[in-house]
């Protein structure tokens, strides 16, 4: 029995097959570009930038309350500082292509966005094919929402341990020497492993593999910062002090046995306390999921089939994961070691886990990022209940490492799951529902040396992050030394507002010190 025919009514078809230059193509755009493509680019833009405010909610609403302001606030703040970064030289460091251009570093053709308007550009990367493009400025804003987005991802990290304007100036390093180089060999048609063959769709590993190992190094730095101070003292001389007489409080405590006390308290890690505000979390979420259709649907550069199977994919396996951690939590704790019982301790009744239904959803959002636009969507659900099963029980490394948002498991494991399936479960007609994007697929076509260009990606970019990062730390912390105190004092905000003289343990202990005065410098 044959296929069945339908009466349908023409489109008008894309202008195809033609030489322009850019001036041409500046003088009329609307011969080259589709408004559909257009319209849906700048959207998915806007649904990227969204997902910034959605992590700041859930940062906050994990976090005790005493640190809800700091992390609603350097996400924010990150977004910025990227956002004037990606402008000023981060585009041409990633994206930029001349005969000066470098596999991991750009040349200075798109500094401040310069030359950066007309020209076409395809997710394929080949401007040889038909196909329809979009203008190379659109491509540069919606690039740029991805860069914010990690940075805003990677300020989890500064809880506990870094001063605000410490971390800011760190975040603007990050991004230049650790994002940038990755997103240049993720997406660009002259990135090594763009051009092997990997399948990143929107950032398994520029995004969260990338993010998940930024803030494994910091962990791993901070654990040994004690040494690297020790070092520091005796380079650059004894530990600063103020130029004034500690203050006590009411009970003749100082500040400094205060701050002493602080350090050696547990901050709240994942699972371990309550999360202080549910209702931020759970609105994060939200706002996450409805970023992410922008994040992965706006990754096929164009509105086609394969942006609506990428959105299909990318709700279907956020719900997969939210359904599946929020079961985990009913069973017994050799299945489940975060099993969920009433306040009562009564091991026959359980409670529906709210925070867990998000850290599920937000796992299978993560893991189908890399897949979204490779997968078949009938697949898409077994990537939120693998990374579901599989980050629930490696929740503990995030603990040990002092984590207190699960990045590293949710993010950093959460990513090379989703690399890892997307080289097992990608196909070339899923790729092609575009019209003119052609790949070799995955294991599922019988190419299995996908999956291994999959794994040295992860591989390569986890290396990576985590190496710079540790260089960035290191070079800075000479810096830090000499303007940080040993001694907790500075006064905490006033009046909602924040100053860049403490660190978030700092300023607790301020709030405890209600004497406290701010003593000359």
């Amino acid at each position: 029995m044959g296929e069945p025919t339908y009466v349908l009514g023409t489109v008008p078809p894309y202008s195809s097959g033609q030489n322009a230059t850019i001036p041409q193509i500046g003088a009329a755009p609307y011969r080259y570009f589709q408004g559909a493509d257009l319209a849906w680019m700048m959207m998915s833009s806007a649904l990227v930038l969204l997902m910034v405010p959605g992590i700041a909610l859930f940062y906050s609403g994990v976090s005790k309350s005493r640190f809800a302001l700091s992390q609603a606030w350097l996400p924010i703040m990150s977004t910025a500082i990227v956002g004037l970064e990606w402008y000023l030289w981060g585009y041409s460091i990633a994206f930029s292509n001349s005969p000066s251009s470098r596999v991991f570093w750009g040349s200075t053709d798109g500094i401040a966005l310069h030359n950066v308007l007309f020209r076409p550009v395809r997710s394929s990367g080949d401007l040889q094919t038909e196909g329809p493009v979009i203008p190379e400025l659109v491509y540069a804003l919606f690039q740029g929402m991805f860069a914010c987005f990690t940075a805003s991802l990677v300020s989890g990290a500064a809880i506990c341990k870094d001063r605000p304007g410490h971390f800011l100036v760190f975040i603007l390093l990050w991004t230049t020497f650790v994002y940038n180089p990755i997103a240049r060999w993720t997406w660009n048609p002259e990135g090594w492993s763009n051009s092997m063959g990997a399948l990143d769709f929107a950032g398994g590993t520029a995004v969260h593999i990338c993010a998940g190992a930024t803030v494994l190094a910091h962990s791993v730095y901070h654990r040994c910062l004690p040494k690297v101070e020790a070092f520091l003292e005796r380079i650059l001389g004894g530990p600063r002090s103020p130029a004034g007489p500690p203050t006590t409080n009411s009970n003749g405590v100082s500040a400094d046995q205060t701050l002493v006390a602080a350090h050696s308290r547990v901050a709240d890690q994942p699972g371990q306390e309550p999360s202080h505000n549910v209702e931020n979390v759970l609105l994060g979420t939200l706002l996450l999921w409805i970023g992410w259709f922008g994040f992965n649907g706006g990754s096929a550069l164009g509105a086609n089939l394969r942006a609506v199977s990428a959105c299909v994919s990318t709700h279907l396996s956020a719900c997969a994961g939210g359904v599946t951690l929020c079961i985990l939590q009913l069973l017994p704790g050799s299945v489940a070691p975060g099993r969920a019982r009433d306040r009562t301790g009564d091991g026959s009744v359980f409670m529906w886990s709210i925070v867990e239904f998000c850290n599920g959803a937000v796992v299978g959002l993560i893991c189908i990022t890399p897949a979204a636009g490779y997968v078949p969507h009938q697949i898409s659900p077994v990537f939120g209940i693998i990374g579901a099963l599989i980050c629930s029980h490696v929740t503990s490394i995030s603990v040990k490492l002092g984590d207190t948002h699960g990045i590293i498991v949710y993010h950093g494991v959460g990513g090379l799951i989703g690399m890892f399936l997307t080289g097992c479960f990608a196909r070339k007609n899923v790729a092609h529902l575009d019209g003119f994007t052609n790949i070799k697929g995955g294991g599922w076509d019988g190419h299995w040396v996908t999956l291994g260009w999959q794994i040295a990606d992860a591989l390569a970019g986890m290396g990576w992050a985590f190496t710079i990062t540790l260089v960035i730390l290191l070079l800075l912390e000479p810096f830090m030394y000499l303007s940080r105190d040993k001694r907790a004092r500075y006064p905490i905000e006033h009046g909602g507002k924040l100053t860049d003289e403490w660190t978030i343990q700092e300023a607790v202990e301020m709030s405890e010190v209600p004497s406290r005065r701010t003593l000359p410098r």
